[in-house]
């Protein structure tokens, strides 16, 4: 307990000092109001209907986050662990939001979707933090504007744009290796040409995830070590007053070093967008944008085992490795080689019309998604002895597709009575997915599998949103919607992994769907602001895998595995499904205290039950218990200070609730958890001149050791370490 309330008292000690030392007298600023363009009406953030956060370029320059993800977690309701996605498998980099699982959260740039089409996981490497200018962060369910993946929300990164001949660089060092430089130099030719050219690079040494007393079981494990590298141009053109856009140019790499000499992960994509935005008259406009990239990914699993002698090397899975087996001998290999390569091209057209009265406007629009991937894997067992290191081969699977989606949109907004505001708004979508096939190769050259038939599906979202201003001060709101999340490639084509661990792509998956509503009220006088939303969600068809058994099995199963028995799967395999329901409901509380001109306080609290109403036989997961690794309860308070003119400081507070681990390893009800955690995180600026800041920032002050991950209770050395104490520190130069 004393190791708990610890930081909590340091904090408080902190702001009320911040009291004392701060101005007699108070000094009010209003906010600059902010558009939101993810609400397609150019709505202001102080009128949208639904939950909705911006994450000023002020507010991104105190954070102590190094990366967009990080960034992102310190917002109500987003659910990302303490583990930076350069510190995890790109395949596993999951956006969620308010207690929902992977690929429910939409992450667009500049209206451009960054997704990895094939994972549809998120490309955070792409955007470093030094070239946007806000993040806006829309809850609730938004198919019925943004159709696939926008079933808990959407966040849109609003990039800098050219204002001057300006330039910045940025460079900063800090705690186990990590690096980070970045340069943008503007070139405003005149006021219809201006171009942006931006490069960084970020390097991190890692650190250790795994408990220190569980690193036998992994011979010569190592931190995972990344370097992004990205370089982008931007054209701004405006020929006339009109007609305007922009056309960006991008190439980017990540490169990680997964734990083991032989594991690696590299990405290289070229990509590009585009829009085009004419004017007709004050009132009217038509919207183009166009987008496309491609990637390619390389990607070896490494793996190591402690030599026994004869043909005996034991891994970390192997039942009978204990501390009295472990050795020098250590056998370095690969297990799984990836070779993938996808392409993705979209399009979108929106026209917009405002009028002055009651009824304010409407949108329409149309856009176009597809997708094509192929992905090949070849595997490998286990060495078995140090003169064959690298095992023998096992089998290879292969997998491809064309996918499509095409939407068509409206919206509308009208005041039936004067304080009172009502958004309709509705999409209708169809996919298809084609081309494809999924097969197994084995050593002994015997194919499973095949073609798989083309499948095609739609949507009707429709969503009403309301929000009634009862004074200057004081407002409420209210939505319902329907959202929907169309099976990705990976899992309607892609099989991967040996024996019992294969899991196989499951072709006639069906969409995940959301059926939700939410109610709310903001309240804003001076320099208080406070919000308050209760949301209620329930998920039909939600994507799962489970164990097939030899007798049981599908007939995909059975034919990937070569029969009946299953016996290319060692009697069992995995294999996804949409036999469950869930159900995720809230509350989530914000609030912004301006005390002073140099004291602000920020806060926030958030309360999230997740867990399934449904399922079928073959899922394990219990129904009506909260699902494993999302708090219920998590919580933050920050305080920024500039005691003076040049120097401004911030220190936060956050809570991470009990959670649970682990549901489904114990036959009766018995279920295990962790307690609580609280992380101290705090940043300093100073402005050393016009030209010139110096900057410095810690993320778990008080060294926690702790972790977000879910794990199986008898396997504690499966555990995640979320990071530990990092120190960064840099330099900023206005140019």
């Amino acid at each position: 307990m004393k190791t708990t309330l610890r930081p909590l008292a340091v904090a408080i000690a902190l702001i009320n000092a911040s009291s004392l030392m701060a101005a007699d007298e108070p000094e009010v600023r209003e906010l600059e109001s902010v558009t939101i363009s993810a609400s397609r009406s150019e709505t202001k953030v102080e009128e949208m209907p639904l939950h909705t956060t911006v994450i000023s370029r002020e507010e991104i320059a105190r954070s102590p986050a190094q990366t967009l993800d990080q960034l992102l977690r310190n917002v109500p309701g987003m659910n990302f662990t303490g583990v930076p996605a350069s510190q995890s498998d790109p395949t596993g980099h999951q956006t969620k939001m308010r207690g929902l699982g992977n690929a429910k959260v939409l992450v667009l740039l500049d209206g451009v979707p960054i997704h990895d089409p094939f994972y549809m996981t998120t490309q955070w490497f792409k955007v470093p933090l030094s070239n946007i200018e806000r993040v806006e962060v829309v809850r609730g369910g938004n198919s019925s504007l943004w159709g696939n993946m926008a079933v808990g929300g959407v966040v849109n990164i609003v990039s800098k744009r050219v204002k001057d001949n300006a330039g910045e660089a940025l460079v900063s060092v800090g705690s186990r290796g990590t690096a980070n430089v970045a340069v943008s130099k503007n070139f405003a030719v005149s006021e219809a040409l201006s171009f942006n050219l931006a490069a960084d690079i970020y390097h991190t040494d890692g650190y250790q995830s795994t408990p220190s007393a569980y690193l036998w079981r992994f011979p010569n494990k190592r931190p995972v070590a990344t370097e992004n590298r990205n370089i982008q141009l931007t054209t701004y053109f405006k020929p006339s007053a009109d007609l305007s856009g922009f056309l960006r140019l991008g190439y980017h790499v990540q490169d990680q070093q997964i734990s083991y000499e032989h594991g690696s992960n590299v990405q290289r994509s070229p990509d590009l967008a585009a829009s085009l935005t004419k004017t007709f008259e004050a009132s009217s406009s038509l919207t183009t944008n166009l987008w496309a990239q491609y990637v390619k990914f390389e990607k070896y699993n490494g793996s190591t085992c402690y030599y026994q002698g004869g043909t005996s090397c034991l891994n970390n899975n192997s039942a009978s490795l204990t501390p009295a087996r472990v050795n020098d001998n250590i056998v370095e290999s690969y297990t799984q080689y990836g070779h993938q390569r996808y392409r993705e091209q979209g399009a979108s057209v929106t026209y917009s019309k405002s009028f002055a009265g009651r009824w304010t406007g409407f949108q329409a629009g149309v856009d176009y998604r597809g997708l094509k991937a192929e992905d090949t894997e070849r595997f490998y067992t286990t060495p078995s002895s140090p003169a064959n290191p690298q095992g023998n081969f096992n089998s290879t699977t292969h997998g491809e597709g064309r996918q499509t989606f095409m939407g068509l949109f409206g919206q509308t907004r009208f005041f039936p009575l004067d304080p009172l505001e009502i958004t309709l708004s509705a999409r209708y979508d169809t996919w298809r997915i084609s081309d494809r096939s999924n097969t197994r190769t084995t050593a002994a050259g015997v194919t499973t599998g095949g073609e798989l038939p083309a499948s095609e599906k739609s949507a009707f979202n429709p969503s009403l949103a309301l929000r009634y201003e009862l004074d200057e001060r004081l407002s409420l709101r209210g939505a319902a919607y329907k959202a929907f999340r169309a099976p990705g490639f990976n899992n309607l084509t892609r099989t991967f992994g040996t024996g019992t661990s294969t899991t196989i792509a499951n072709p006639d998956l069906a969409p995940e769907t959301l059926t939700g509503w939410e109610l709310g009220g903001d309240y804003r006088s001076g320099g208080v602001r406070f919000g308050a939303t209760y949301f209620m969600y329930d998920i039909k068809d939600m994507i799962a895998t489970y164990t097939a058994r030899s007798g049981s099995a599908p007939a995909q199963v059975q034919l990937i595995c070569g029969g009946a028995a299953l016996p290319g799967c060692g009697g069992a395999a995995k294999y996804y499904t949409n036999d469950q329901d869930g159900r995720a409901h809230g509350v989530e509380l914000t609030g912004n205290w301006r005390i002073r001109h140099n004291l602000s306080l920020d806060a926030w609290y958030t309360h999230t039950e997740t867990y399934l109403t449904r399922h079928g036989s073959t899922v394990t997961d219990p129904v009506n218990v909260q699902l494993v690794a999302v708090p219920k309860d998590v919580a933050s308070l920050g305080a920024t200070w500039s005691p003076v003119e040049k120097l401004r400081t911030f220190a936060e507070i956050r809570y991470i609730g009990s959670m649970l681990l682990d549901t489904t390893s114990n036959s009766g009800s018995m279920r295990f958890g962790q307690g609580s955690n609280t992380i101290v995180n705090a940043s300093a600026n100073y402005a050393w001149s016009p030209s010139l800041d110096v900057f410095a920032n810690v993320v778990n002050l008080f060294d926690r050791e702790y972790s977000e991950n879910a794990y199986t209770w008898n396997q504690p050395y499966n555990r995640t370490l979320s990071q530990p104490r990092a120190l960064n520190a840099g330099v900023k130069l206005r140019f």
